[in-house]
């Protein structure tokens, strides 16, 4: 199984919210370019499935498991398609496939909304073959410094509101965790697991964006149901820019690549 390069226009098809497609058309980027030319071995799993869409987005080859804990509505989507060969409705911190059973786990954007991602990273481990890889992305440290709206309540002399508004936004999206690739080593390593690749994604300027857009989105929609499809095609040109610009510094960003195997 070989990853593949998704398309803006695959995922304009997807996400009506214009902020989404920005993020995930950088974030497969980044995923492809790390990992393009390699080959991943079956049995493989997509932990924290969801819909499946990413993952067929992403690689040219079907996933043996999709592993969701159901409490979203999107993985009745994955089991209706036919996206894994089979989905296991149960929690990532306590999974029921066998020890030493997987060779490839993949996990888009998922361990930051677990609560124990310890236990999480502990399961991995024994569920992956020896020499078996876990590549996921997920928010970095940076994450909450490079939003927008903090920046501008600084500049409008109100820096008093910006930590209120971080911890808001962050709780909205249920982070429980925004680490560098520095604590992920740690942690993995406690895991039995060995960092082997990162890179970070998302620059500053494109947060910026992202977050503006979110923002503006969430207080217009009352007022104005087509705000989506309106926003989507007036960032259109700069998110088109954006995707092709935003993995060139890997050195730091909102959100992070990890790749690690299990030694």
């Amino acid at each position: 199984m070989k990853v593949k390069q998704a398309t803006l226009k695959q995922l304009f098809k997807i996400y009506q919210h214009p902020s989404a497609v920005l993020f995930r058309a950088i974030e497969l980027k980044a995923v492809y370019e790390q990992t393009r030319g390699q080959t991943f071995r079956h049995p493989s799993l997509d932990l924290g499935c969801g819909d499946g869409k990413i993952t067929q987005l992403l690689f040219d080859d079907q996933f043996t498991y999709g592993v969701d804990n159901g409490e979203a509505d999107d993985v009745d989507i994955a089991i209706k398609n036919h996206v894994y060969k089979k989905v296991l409705i149960e929690s990532a911190e306590k999974m029921s496939l066998p020890d030493n059973s997987i060779n490839f786990i993949f996990s888009n954007s998922v361990i930051e909304h677990i609560p124990d991602n310890k236990a999480v990273l502990s399961e991995v481990s024994r569920i992956l073959k020896r020499g078996g890889s876990f590549i996921f992305t997920s928010p970095s440290s940076l994450f909450s410094d490079y939003l927008y709206i903090p920046a501008l309540l600084k500049k409008l002399g109100l820096g008093f509101l910006s930590q209120p508004y971080i911890t808001k936004r962050n709780q909205m999206l249920n982070h429980y965790h925004i680490l560098s690739h520095i604590e992920w080593e740690k942690r993995l390593k406690k895991a039995g697991l060995k960092l082997v690749g990162f890179a970070y994604y998302i620059p500053e300027e494109i947060l910026h964006l992202w977050d503006r857009m979110a923002v503006q989105i969430y207080f217009s929609r009352m007022f104005d149901r087509n705000i989506e499809k309106k926003l989507s095609k007036k960032y259109a040109a700069k998110i088109e820019k954006f995707y092709k610009h935003g993995t060139d510094d890997k050195t730091k960003g909102a959100s992070v690549f990890i790749h690690a195997v299990k030694s």
